[in-house]
């Protein structure tokens, strides 16, 4: 029953993440950690030169690569692309764009959906804007609105804090993608239909937000006065001569025959186009080709051709932590996410819709950038890339030697205890039943003997737990990685968070009684109970009638015997029903769309059936603890039965399970 329920959670934290999402699909796995801020360097200096980033050696490296992820992953294609001090490197398709007809990929015409990667369009979308001076990235943002945010706090939410996902906003998903065009509806009417709670003080914690990124894309339609497709290519697209790019959503017909196909897996049937109504959040489709003019704009101060998008020094503000939490680790600038790769500075985004999954990553200081983008969910979501990054960063920027590490091992073992707990990340819902995504979501983190860290679910590429070695108060360093993490107390000296791990949500210390150690159990105690009672009954039933030995006496005892079963089936339906709808989830996304408002309505109105069951349970046994003439064992299944009932009512109200909401 525990896998049931951590099923349904992860079918749709599934969907949360291929929501044209940030830089992996899946937080604390295999995720790459960024630089550190200006620090004396400890490291010893490397004997062997890397070979140098030319075409050819780049070829020869990827051709290695890319054709076994495609195969072992399950993938039907992928693009690269890669430039460096100022000119296209290289380009290249791998496998198939469709599947089926063998119609390969090609980086110039072939467009891929880049998720995530779309933010940073309308990130530079708002600069251009403000150096008009028609925005500021410090002023309320309810005076660009025609509908108003909620004064939750006394700060305000700004475009500053909408770009560095600080904002506060609580997860939302529903409506992210719809089935068809005629279900898109125009932004202010997605933003205020689903617009979500604000569950931390803004400029404060790093949680990601589709919906605050959709926010700052409506208000440079009402800015600027043009749709905000329009505005895409009339002052990105069409300046940078991306001509294969767009965020129309049908594609225009001219382009539409350019589109892969997108996959589950590449062995699987392709799927319909993604239409995602948080359009400024993840809907650009584009070519390999037309991101190299993207990405060498923002390693040319803005400029490509002698065509300039942003001044340099919006570009610089783009690229400069906009809030340092630790210098030590990864930091997060206007939109522009830090990664932690050897001693280079690097940055980017990436992004993931259901079926694309890409990264767009840039190494200013060595004027290289590249775009890869697979258009398959294929195995190990994210692995790919990340190996890619990994083996990029490792074979051309190789690091420098080993990191010296200060900390004694007493210091160790006491911070390791101190840190040792269950996390809950901040991008997360705590006002709708997405609230239980969030609950499978947490994650431990334990000490050894000596002091080394592992954070559960925190895996290499061999499938290993990676192990953290202090090297500074409270900040680990990968051991036999580059990755960092670090931690934080509160003011009364207590370690309760997990710093931004990358820099768009970060780890707060769950309290004991929302601990899935606690609660996982206990639930799943109760609904095995419920199950085994309900699946056992007829069996009970037979043995009785066979050796004649009526349970009860009394008609109204046999009413309230079968009634307490009926509750029991009920919990068990409870759960299985969302769990089986949502085990659909990624072959009919649109579950997650109005559509499912009906079925919400109902799965509510059952639930409030099955609290008033569980008073029945009370009452039952209540009744039959005191019933004379059966066992201990009798008595004490009717107790456990309700209070089992008592503690999944708690459940399901703390969880939001019961919400006549159809928010989520």
């Amino acid at each position: 029953m525990q896998k049931l329920v951590f099923g349904f959670a992860m079918l749709v934290a599934m969907a949360a993440e291929a929501s044209a999402q940030g830089p992996a699909p899946s937080p604390l796995i295999s995720l790459p950690s960024p630089p550190p801020a200006k620090v004396p360097s400890t490291l010893t200096p490397e004997t062997s030169p890397a070979p140098l980033l030319t075409k050819q050696d780049f070829e020869t490296f990827l051709d290695a690569l890319i054709p076994s992820q495609l195969q072992t992953r399950n993938i039907a294609g992928a693009v690269v692309s890669v430039v460096k001090d100022g000119q296209v490197l290289f380009q290249k398709g791998y496998g198939y764009a469709d599947f089926e007809a063998k119609k390969p990929v090609l980086p110039d015409q072939t467009m891929f959906r880049p998720g995530s990667i779309s933010k940073l369009f309308t990130a530079t979308a708002v600069m251009q804007l403000v150096e008009q001076g028609k925005l500021n990235l410090d002023h309320d943002v309810n005076e660009y609105l025609d509908f108003e945010i909620p004064k939750t706090y006394p700060e305000p939410i700004t475009l500053r804090r909408l770009l560095t996902h600080t904002s506060g906003f609580e997860e939302t998903l529903k409506n992210l993608f719809v089935a068809h065009e005629s279900d898109m509806k125009p932004l202010r009417t997605y933003l205020v239909n689903q617009m979500p709670a604000r569950i931390f003080p803004p400029g404060k914690i790093p949680s990601y937000s589709n919906y605050g990124f959709t926010l700052a894309g409506y208000i440079v339609e009402r800015v600027s006065g043009e749709k905000f497709e329009r505005y895409i290519v009339n002052r990105i697209l069409k300046p940078l001569k991306m001509n294969n790019s767009t965020f129309d959503q049908a594609l225009p017909p001219q382009l539409a025959l350019q589109m892969s196909k997108g996959y589950l897996n590449a062995t699987k049937k392709p799927r319909d186009f993604e239409f995602v109504e948080a359009a400024p959040a993840g809907a650009l489709s584009t070519t390999a080709a037309d991101m190299t003019r993207f990405m060498l704009a923002f390693l040319q101060d803005g400029t490509v051709d002698g065509v300039s998008i942003l001044k340099p020094e919006t570009v610089r503000l783009m690229e400069t932590r906009q809030l340092d939490l630790n210098p030590m680790i990864c930091g997060l600038g206007v939109t522009f996410m830090e990664y932690r790769m050897n001693p280079v500075r690097v940055i980017g985004h990436g992004g993931d819709t259901i079926y694309f999954h890409s990264d767009m990553v840039l190494i200013p200081d060595a004027h290289v950038g590249y775009f890869l983008s697979y258009n398959s969910l294929g195995k190990n979501v994210g692995g790919g890339r990340g190996e890619v990054q990994r083996a990029f960063v490792n074979r051309y920027f190789p690091i420098q030697g080993e990191q010296k590490v200060d900390v004694d091992l007493n210091t160790a073992k006491a911070d390791g205890r101190a840190v040792s707990g269950v996390y809950d990340g901040t991008r997360r819902s705590d006002t709708t039943f997405l609230r239980l995504v969030a609950l499978m979501d947490q994650f431990g983190v334990k000490s050894d003997k000596d002091g080394i860290l592992t954070v559960e679910e925190n895996k290499n590429q061999n499938g290993e737990l990676k192990k953290w070695k202090e090297i500074a108060p409270l900040v680990y360093n990968e051991v036999d990685g580059s990755e960092r993490i670090a931690f934080r107390r509160d003011a009364s000296g207590k370690v309760t968070e997990m710093l931004p791990f990358p820099a768009i949500y970060e780890g707060q210390r769950v309290p004991w009684f929302n601990d899935k150690r606690l609660v996982q159990p206990v639930i799943s105690g109760s609904l095995l109970l419920a199950a085994l009672t309900v699946l056992l009954w007829p069996v009970a039933v037979l043995v009785r009638k066979k050796y004649q030995r009526p349970l009860f006496a009394a008609a109204s005892d046999r009413v309230l015997y079968f009634l307490s079963r009926i509750v029991c089936l009920g919990e068990v339906i409870f759960i299985l029903a969302p769990v089986i709808a949502f085990s659909q989830g990624l072959e009919h996304i649109v579950i997650l769309g109005d559509a499912i408002n009906p079925w919400l309505q109902v799965f509510h109105i059952f639930g409030w059936v099955l609290i008033a069951g569980i008073v029945l349970l009370v009452v039952a046994a209540i009744r039959f603890a005191r019933l004379p003439g059966h066992g201990l064992w009798f008595r004490a299944h009717a107790i456990l039965l309700a209070i089992g009932g008592i503690a999944f009512g708690l459940f399901a109200w703390q969880y939001h399970l019961l919400d006549f909401s159809s928010k989520f």
